[in-house]
């Protein structure tokens, strides 16, 4: 015979057994708010069954973005948890599940958008410079881009001089 681990009574017909005990029906309560637990779904805290409702309201982690419960799959990332749907560039919305992202502020963004937006500007074209730049003139350069303002040639490892504030190649100056 079994018997219930709340009230240590025979169990004579129907029982449950869950997390390796067995209870009378009406015995297998939620430890949070002591109602019955009637559905076959619940949730463990500390070795004790948990309501779906008392789990959410008490326990469930919340998502950083949206505030509501994780009760699937979630992401961990910058000391914060968020669902895998919510956990998105602020930018442009991409999905940063399994990519590269950077984080500023508490805003993350996919690699290309935090270029665009925090990223030096190339001086010649005023696009991001991603990588290796030339700095001359107090600012940064693509390499490609740092060319005389006369004859357009790139400027490489030769002097230069300035000109209205843009490099001219020392070929152009004499």
């Amino acid at each position: 015979m079994a018997v219930c681990c709340k009230c240590k009574g025979v169990v004579k017909l129907r029982s449950i057994n869950a997390l390796g005990k067995t209870y009378h029906p009406h015995h297998f309560t939620c430890s949070d708010c002591d109602r019955p637990i009637e559905s076959s779904t619940f949730n463990v805290v500390k070795n004790e069954p948990v309501c779906t409702a008392c789990y959410d309201k008490k326990h469930a982690s919340r998502c950083f973005a949206c505030g509501t419960s994780i009760l699937q799959r979630g992401v961990v990332a910058v000391g914060r948890k968020w669902h895998e749907k919510c956990f998105r560039c602020v930018s442009c919305g991409k999905s940063l599940v399994s990519s590269t992202f950077f984080e500023v502020n508490g805003y993350l963004f996919c690699k290309s958008d935090y270029r665009e937006s925090f990223s030096s500007r190339c001086a010649g074209c005023a696009e991001p410079i991603a990588k290796n730049a030339v700095v001359a003139l107090n600012t940064k350069w693509h390499a490609n881009c740092f060319k005389c303002n006369r004859c357009s040639q790139p400027i490489t490892g030769e002097s230069f001089k300035i000109e209205g504030s843009r490099p001219v190649c020392a070929k152009c100056t004499k």
